[in-house]
């Protein structure tokens, strides 16, 4: 069996060669031909001919029947160019050069086989194309600069709106409710909830200072009533009823004082927070965005490990791919 495998293998190897060099034989005599042919057209051409020099190099340079090696159609194409200019069809024979020049920069032509008009038509064509080109590949240049220009403006609008985004998704606004009750409680509370923590603070230790005076103002007075009682209570020898009793009459005008005080200082107070007063406020929170964390890219492998021409003897257990 190993033997007709290799007899077979070798068969079809000798196939192969066989068909390339078929295949080279056929293009080295179509070549031939080919050169046959635009002899013909030359010789036409040279008898002057042109009509019939005009049929064959058409044949020759048509994209259905003429050739595909590239320096026989270049061929064909000059002398078929020559024969335009012979008999006056000047457009013809630039429209035959610019083709040739376009699919063939680097023909040159044998200026012993051409008139000087012909040859010079071709370098003309030649000339006006390569500047034609090189506008053209100043046009593709500056197209390519202009895409990539808009692609980087596109790019970088995408990235201000990632970022923006990506700034909303931080961001949580929430919005307090004021409540009108709150602007008349003293103490600064109408402050603090319009947001105003100075006054707040300010109106808030102003009216505890007070209200703090006008309580220890109050056992003070009760202390020098007492007293007076007692003083009379006991004949009161030495006099210090009234002693005790205008100290108490003293006590009593501070006392009203401070409470006077506080209560201009509250309705002071309370009269700012409702003229401040806002209904609501919009609050901005920070939060993290959520992290992508590691992709994981890992399968299990389990595979039998055995020998080589023994049965399996064990399994392998492991992991595959990758962890990023």
């Amino acid at each position: 069996m190993m033997r007709v495998r290799r007899r077979l293998s070798c068969s079809a190897r000798l196939a192969g060669v066989a068909c390339v060099l078929l295949g080279l034989a056929f293009a080295g005599e179509a070549k031939a031909q080919g050169r046959v042919e635009i002899e013909k057209a030359r010789a036409a051409y040279l008898a002057r001919n042109y009509a019939d020099a005009e049929q064959r190099l058409k044949f020759l340079v048509d994209p259905r029947t003429g050739f595909k090696e590239p320096g026989l159609l270049s061929q064909a194409r000059m002398y078929l160019a020559a024969t335009y200019l012979a008999q006056g069809k000047r457009p013809a024979a630039i429209e035959t050069l610019e083709k040739l020049v376009l699919e063939d920069p680097t023909f040159e032509p044998d200026p012993l086989s051409f008139p000087g008009d012909v040859i010079n038509t071709f370098i003309d064509v030649r000339a006006n194309l390569q500047e034609r080109l090189r506008q053209a590949a100043q046009n593709a240049a500056r197209l390519e600069a202009e895409r990539k220009a808009r692609e980087e403006a596109e790019r970088a609008r995408q990235d201000e709106w990632l970022r923006q985004v990506k700034e909303m998704a931080q961001e949580e606004k929430i919005t307090i409710q004021n409540q009108r009750l709150v602007a008349f409680v003293p103490f600064g509370a109408g402050q603090f909830q319009n947001h105003q923590p100075a006054l707040g603070w300010l109106f808030l230790s102003s009216e505890a200072a007070l209200a703090a005076a006008a309580s220890i103002t109050v056992p003070m007075y009760s202390y020098a009533i007492h007293r007076q009682n007692e003083e009379r209570a006991s004949g009161d020898i030495d006099q210090k009823a009234q002693l005790y009793r205008d100290r108490a009459s003293n006590i009593r005008i501070v006392n009203l004082s401070l409470i006077g005080a506080f209560a201009a200082v509250a309705i002071t107070g309370i009269v700012q927070a409702n003229v401040a007063y806002v209904d609501s406020f919009t609050e901005t929170k920070k939060r993290p965005l959520p992290s992508l964390g590691p992709v994981s890219r890992l399968a299990p492998i389990v595979s039998p490990v055995a020998t080589e021409g023994s049965a399996p003897n064990g399994l392998y257990v492991g992991l595959t791919g990758a962890l990023f």
